[in-house]
């Protein structure tokens, strides 16, 4: 029974992983929409000096 409880759970190192994955996966996702606003933005920015020009 106590075997049977340690594969469901998984060991302390694969909870710590599968954690960790979860923590980057969030922080990429994060990123990846701060870089898209970002980069909309500086082509906003861009698309004004031109027409000022």
């Amino acid at each position: 029974m106590a075997n049977n409880e340690e594969i469901d759970c998984g060991t302390r190192q694969e909870r710590r992983e599968m954690r960790r994955t979860a923590k980057r996966s969030k922080m990429t996702h994060h990123g990846k929409s701060i870089a898209l606003i970002y980069r909309q933005s500086v082509e906003r920015r861009a698309g004004e000096k031109k027409s000022n020009r």
